[in-house]
């Protein structure tokens, strides 16, 4: 645990939205001396149980509550450091613990481990009793107050200098900083505009392409977890993507990705075509095996999913001091690449760090938060923009009949046939590819790294020498006539 002492001039801030980023940052900010207060507009009672919060638990405020989840290891790295409490509270409810030599790929051969291995750590459990778990060292922790069933409506500020918040019943609250989580359908675009300032924030996204689709189920009495590295847990068939998640507690899901706007594959919200349809994938043999579990949820759909960036600092002009966004208020990637709450994470800590340096400079504040989003967010935003579109445009040129987008084919032939062969034998390129994939390293350092752009050209030079590749599992016409007869 890092050995922080109490800041010198502690401040009394405001946290709008008690989800994952506003709980992050009440938490590491608590611990830094501040005084902090939550406005959660969800008004519900906290379960006893993680097993309860996920069976009845509203979280209205979080849409993807019982979707499949996961701690990176940059996430794992900052609680280590920051809250090991909550670390501790995950294990005790059953959170599965991965580290590297228990997801090493069965034809590695080098299986020594190396410096560094102790950062490639994630956790997997259900995002449900990821929150519970911190709702309840949050609200425990000294210098929290948390407020529940209080919504906020919008800011109190002379001009453009936020000093405090309006609730819904008009009441005004004075802080010394406002930080806004809230979610991805955070007003805290509105509620700067209402400010009136010369300068304003600004926006751009673009669709992420794709729907998911989970179930969650529970192990029988006596069954384990099938092993990840056995046939992989997942994969791509170009018209839909699947793979399986550990969860807690005797607890996995499978999540399908589908592309927006392919109604038909929609059909299998229908459990019985779900569970016909799941069967025909290959990798998850050993997830649906019979007898193993029985489902525990419906199919959860998720959709209208986009990439977006926020920027709070004009040509270096805040549109606002005393205001910070975090979480998905600010950024929001594909959720397929589960990066989400490594990214309320890395704001919180970016933010705590600010807070130290700066104290009551609010415009260096806002300075330094501009800076660690486009150094530390901003790169993964750029890179889930460009995977989703390149697989938007293969997956519009196989359902046409055309000839692919030529880099974009160029592409998934060299992750395909090149650096996914090398992870699986080579524990240098392993290694790059999972510090990379959690976050522990920039997005753009694996294809910039002379070692692993080398071995993986080499395994795609020898791809005609190689065995094809199994199937994955059926053509789409097949999945939904199988999907279709299961659910007449």
């Amino acid at each position: 645990m890092t050995d922080l002492q109490p800041v010198d001039d502690p401040q009394q801030i405001a946290v709008v939205g008690g989800g994952m980023a506003g709980m992050l940052a009440a938490l590491l900010l608590a611990r830094d001396g501040h005084r902090v207060t939550v406005f959660e507009r969800d008004d519900t009672d906290l379960p006893d149980t993680a097993d309860e919060a996920f069976d009845g638990w509203d979280r209205r405020g979080a849409p993807h509550a019982r979707q499949s989840h996961a701690l990176l290891a940059r996430l794992r790295r900052i609680l280590n450091e920051r809250a090991p409490d909550v670390l501790e509270m995950l294990a005790e409810q059953g959170a599965t613990e991965l580290t590297l030599e228990r997801i090493l790929p069965p034809d590695m051969e080098d299986r020594a481990p190396r410096p560094g291995d102790d950062e490639l750590v994630l956790w997997c459990c259900r995002r449900l009793t990821i929150e519970w778990v911190l709702r309840k060292v949050v609200t425990a922790e000294p210098g929290v107050s948390w407020r529940r069933g209080v919504g906020v409506s919008g800011l109190v500020a002379d001009g453009t200098d936020v000093r405090g918040i309006r609730l819904d019943d008009g009441t005004e609250v004075s802080a010394d900083l406002v930080v806004v989580g809230g979610g991805r359908n955070s007003p805290v675009m509105e509620w700067i505009a209402e400010l009136g300032g010369d300068v304003q924030p600004t926006e751009e996204q673009s669709e992420a392409g794709i729907v998911y689709l989970s179930r969650f189920y529970r192990l029988r009495e006596g069954r384990e977890l099938p092993l990840l590295t056995e046939k992989g847990g997942g994969g791509d068939l170009g018209y839909l993507g699947f793979a399986g998640f550990y969860g807690d507690n005797g607890t996995f899901s499978i999540t399908l990705g589908i592309p927006t706007g392919d109604r038909e594959l929609m059909k299998l919200r229908e459990p019985a075509a779900w569970e016909a349809a799941v069967r025909t994938l290959t990798p998850l043999d050993p997830w649906t095996e019979d007898g193993l579990a029985d489902p525990i949820t419906d199919v959860e759909a998720m959709a209208r999913l986009t990439n977006r960036i926020r920027r709070f600092v004009i040509d270096g002009v805040p549109v606002a001091t005393g205001l910070v966004a975090i979480g998905d208020a600010a950024i929001t990637t594909n959720p397929w690449y589960g990066k989400g709450c490594s990214q309320a994470g890395i704001a919180a800590e970016a933010l705590s760090a600010a807070l130290r340096e700066h104290g009551r400079d609010r415009t260096a504040l806002a300075l330094a938060m501009d800076e660690a989003m486009r150094t530390e967010l901003e790169p993964h935003y750029v890179v889930s923009c460009m995977q989703d579109a390149d697989r938007t445009k293969l997956h519009e040129a196989g359902h046409a009949g055309t000839e692919p987008d030529p880099a974009a084919a160029a592409g998934r032939d060299f992750i395909l046939h090149g650096l996914l062969p090398a992870t699986r034998v080579d524990p240098d390129v392993f290694r790059k590819f999972f510090r990379s994939f959690n976050m522990l390293d920039r997005p753009d350092a694996l294809f910039t790294d002379p070692v692993v752009m080398e071995r993986a050209s080499a395994a795609l030079a020898t791809k005609d020498e190689r065995p094809p590749l199994p199937r994955l599992g059926p053509e789409r016409d097949e999945l939904l006539a199988i999907a279709s007869a299961a659910s007449n």
